[in-house]
C-alpha cells in the first residue's frame, strides 16, 4: 500500500470533472471563467505520493488557483505543505463549499457511552451486519441502488457506479440485512498516509426499512470495531461546527475530536 505525502479518495477520476495527471501528483478540477478572468478549483487535492510530487505540482500550476486541502495526518507534512504554499505566493481564505474540519476517532480513544450502546443493541436486535473487505457483482449493484434512493431521498446529485466500483479496490464495508435483504451500508476506503493506516468513512445509506429500524449506529459500530484490528484512525471525512451539517450530530456521537484541516489557499 502506497503512503501517500497528501492524498483524499474523492481526487481519484472517477468522481468526475475535469481531470489532470502529472509527474508523482494528480488531481480533479473545475474552471470557471468571469469575463476574462479564469479559476481553477482544486477540491481536496492534489494527491501526491512523495514531496517532490508536490513540488512537480506547484510547479505546474498556472493562473489563479484555489486548493482546497485536505486532512494531513502528520503534523510537519502538513507545515511544510503550507509553507510550500505560501512561498508559491498562495493566500490563506476560507473553505467555500468544503467542510472545513473533520472527526477522527483514534483506535485508543474508541470508547461507547451507555445511551450509544442502547442505539447499537437496538440495531443489533432488529437487523444482522456482515463486515466485507471485497464486494461481489451482487453485493455492489444492491449497494448502489440504496445509494441511489438516498441521494433522491436528500436531494443530493448521486455518483456513478464506477466511484464504488474505484474505492472497492480497497474498502473496509459494512452491509446490513434484515430477512436477507440489504437495507443499508457504510462505505470504507483504507489507505496510507504519514506512515499511519487510515479508514475514511466515504459513503452511508439505508432505506425506508433501515431508516424504521435505526441500524445506522449499528453499522457504524461494527465498521470502526473491525477497522480498528488493523488500522491507526478513522477519519468521518468532513465536519463542521459554522455550516450547520445535518450530519454532524450523528458523527459527534462516536467522538468529539474534531480536526482543523490545514486551510484552504488561493493563488491570484
Amino acid at each position: 500500500m502506497i503512503n501517500y505525502y497528501i492524498f483524499d479518495p474523492i481526487q481519484f477520476k472517477e468522481f468526475g470533472f475535469e481531470f489532470y495527471k502529472g509527474s508523482d501528483f494528480y488531481y480533479r478540477y473545475q474552471s470557471t471563467k468571469k469575463l476574462f478572468r479564469k479559476t481553477t478549483y482544486i477540491p481536496f487535492g492534489p494527491n501526491c505520493k512523495t514531496k517532490q510530487g508536490f513540488l512537480n505540482f506547484l510547479d505546474h500550476i498556472k493562473g489563479r488557483t484555489i486548493i482546497d486541502l485536505p486532512m494531513i495526518y502528520c503534523n510537519e507534512t502538513k507545515k511544510e505543505v503550507i509553507n510550500l504554499l505560501n512561498e508559491k505566493g498562495f493566500k490563506k481564505t476560507a473553505y467555500i463549499h468544503q467542510d472545513e474540519e473533520t472527526i477522527i476517532i483514534n483506535k485508543e480513544d474508541f470508547k461507547i457511552d451507555s445511551k450509544l450502546r442502547n442505539k447499537i443493541n437496538r440495531g443489533h436486535n432488529l437487523s444482522n451486519t456482515i463486515i466485507k473487505n471485497s464486494l461481489d457483482e451482487k453485493e455492489l449493484k444492491d449497494l448502489y441502488q440504496i445509494y441511489l434512493l438516498s441521494s433522491k431521498r436528500i436531494g443530493f446529485s448521486p455518483k456513478d457506479i464506477d466511484v464504488f466500483k474505484k474505492l472497492s479496490e480497497n474498502c473496509l464495508v459494512s452491509l446490513c440485512y434484515k430477512d436477507n435483504k440489504m437495507i443499508g451500508f457504510v462505505f470504507g476506503y483504507i489507505f496510507q498516509s504519514c506512515s499511519k493506516k487510515i479508514l475514511m468513512v466515504m459513503f452511508t445509506a439505508q432505506t425506508d426499512e433501515g431508516k424504521a429500524n435505526r441500524i445506522g449506529h449499528a453499522m457504524h459500530y461494527d465498521l470502526f470495531k473491525q477497522a480498528f484490528e488493523t488500522v491507526d484512525l478513522i477519519d468521518f471525512h468532513g465536519a463542521s461546527r459554522t455550516k450547520n451539517r445535518p450530519y454532524v450530530s450523528f458523527k459527534e456521537e462516536f467522538s468529539s475530536n474534531f480536526q482543523e484541516l490545514p486551510g484552504s489557499f488561493i493563488l491570484s
